[in-house]
Order: structure tokens, then sequence, then C-alpha cells
């Protein structure tokens, strides 16, 4: 009996942990530069490195040509991560605006981007796929870009990998920014999603909060209209920002240097906390608990963070 007894524990317990899904603070993507890769140490990497965690890191460029340069992670990140199920991306972007403008609107240099991109693959197969991140483009490059992803996705599973991309708000968003993923929002056209839900205000507006619940929320409603729950990440800003009157540029507000200051000064409302002084305005996340909560209730992939060391 007392046998049964463990038996009968053990199983109730794996089964507990089997049906028990990860929480959307498990399932995190978190970006980072390039340049903290090598500057880093081991001991901080494998601190962040954590079952259910993606890590997407800058630096990598397309070229005029569509020939892909970047960098690379090194060696005993990749062991850190194999020991620690953790997924690494590159994110990949044009080395410049003229030469997504370029690349785009040529079919024989998207062929050739497509070729180079899963060369480049072969040549890093410990990446688990591929984070494009294509800004600054206009609305007019949008069916470019579709027809990019259209080509890619295909070539990408046949090599086992994930195409994921980085994809701007459509509502109440610059649209000369956000006109140019617009097909995304159409067309089930990649693997994962991260919807950057944040700079709904900035230094390049007015004064105003860096993102509100009610606005991810409604962008992310339009998303899951083409997408499955669980291939979309709700990407959300470690930093803000804290206009002072009179001074058209703000201060740029992070976790780590102004939590006191936000505390002291702010309000918390739906997920941000409002800074109101008698000379500014600002905001800034702290308490992630009403982004969790939205997340694992509609069972998306998870929280991404722009981004580590903010």
């Amino acid at each position: 009996m007392k046998t049964f007894s463990r038996l009968g524990a053990i199983i109730l317990c794996v089964i507990c942990i089997s049906l028990c899904p990860l929480s959307a603070q498990e399932r995190i993507w978190k970006y980072t530069l390039g340049r903290d890769l090598n500057s880093k140490p081991s001991a901080y990497w494998e601190n962040i490195s954590k079952p259910g965690t993606s890590i997407c890191f800058t630096g990598t460029l397309i070229g005029a040509n569509g020939e892909i340069s970047g960098t690379s992670v090194p060696s005993a990140l990749q062991t850190i991560a194999k020991e620690n199920g953790t997924r690494w991306f590159p994110l990949i972007t044009f080395r410049s605006v003229d030469t997504g403008k370029k690349v785009l609107r040529s079919p024989q240099l998207r062929k050739t981007l497509v070729r180079n991109l899963g060369l480049f693959l072969e040549d890093h197969s410990f990446y688990s796929g591929i984070h494009l991140d294509f800004e600054g483009l206009g609305p007019e490059y949008s069916i470019h870009y579709k027809e990019l992803l259209l080509e890619l996705q295909p070539a990408l599973k046949k090599k086992g990998k994930l195409l994921t991309l980085a994809v701007f708000p459509k509502e109440e968003f610059n649209p000369e920014l956000s006109g140019f993923h617009s097909g995304i929002y159409r067309e089930n056209l990649a693997d994962e999603i991260v919807l950057m839900a944040y700079d709904l205000h900035s230094p390049k507006t007015s004064p105003g909060p860096v993102t509100e619940f009610g606005w991810a929320k409604r962008n992310m409603d339009l998303l899951l209209k083409t997408y499955k729950p669980e291939q979309i990440w709700l990407g959300l800003p470690l930093y803000g920002y804290y206009w002072k009157k009179d001074i058209k540029k703000p201060k740029l507000l992070t976790q780590t240097s102004d939590k006191n200051f936000v505390i002291q000064h702010g309000k918390e409302k739906e997920g941000i906390y409002l800074i109101r002084t008698e000379i500014g305005e600002g905001s800034l996340i702290l308490d992630l608990k009403l982004w969790e909560e939205y997340a694992k209730n509609i069972k998306l992939k998870g929280l991404a963070f722009w981004r580590l060391g903010f």
C-alpha cells in the first residue's frame, strides 16, 4: 500500500506539472544588444537563460546586395543556452533605409536575400530561427515585404527554422511607420510575431504614456484576427519618458535607474505608472501583474521586453 501511495503521488505530481502551463513570466522574449554578448560575464547569461526564454540580439545586418553580416553568439553562451533550453534569434535589419528599399523592390535581390538567409542559418545552426525588424520604410513597400515573407517562410521551414517578426501597432500609431507592416495584419506570414506595444508617446510626439493597456489590447485584437494566440508575443517597454515643462526632449526613464523617482511621483493606472509633478509628466512600467494576467488569460506566447539592461 505504501509503494502504491508513493507511486500514485509521483504520477500525480508528473500529471500536475505536465498540465500546468508555463506562466507568462516563464515564457519571456528578451531583446539585448549585440555588444553585450561579449561584454557581459557568463554568470549574467546563466541568470537570464531559463527554459521558455528566447533571447534576441541586435547586430546582424542586410547589405545592399542581400548579403548578411554581423554579430555571432560566443561558443560559451551557446553552451549555456543548450544546457538551459534557451532559444536564440539574431535580430536582422537593413544596413540603412535606402538599402531596404533597394532590396525589397527588386525580385532578384529578394531571392538572393532568401538564399543568403538560408545559408546564414546553415552556418549558424545554433539559432532557432531569425527575427526581422524592418523599420522606417513607407507603406508603399508593404507589398514587397509580403512578397519576401511568402518566399522566406517556406524556405526556413524546410530547414526546421522559425521566421519571427517585430510588428508596429496598427491603431493610433504613425501610419507612415505602421503602414509598412499592414500586410502582416492581413495574412499569416510568420511563425511568431512580437507586437511592439510601445512608443505610443516618444521624443517624436507630444508628452504622454509610452504605452497603454487599452491601446495594446486593441492592437492585439487586430493581430488575433489573423494569428493564433500562441504565435504572438506582447512587446512591452522597460523604459519610459519624463517631459519637463518647456523642455522639448524628454529624459529616458528605466526601471534600473528611476524606480524610486517613479514610485514617489507616480500613480499606477492599468499596468503603468503615470507621473505628474509640478514641473513635468511621464510614465514607466514597474508592475507587470496586469500584463502577465492578460497574456495568460488569452493564451499568448508570452511577454517580450525591450530591452535587457533597462
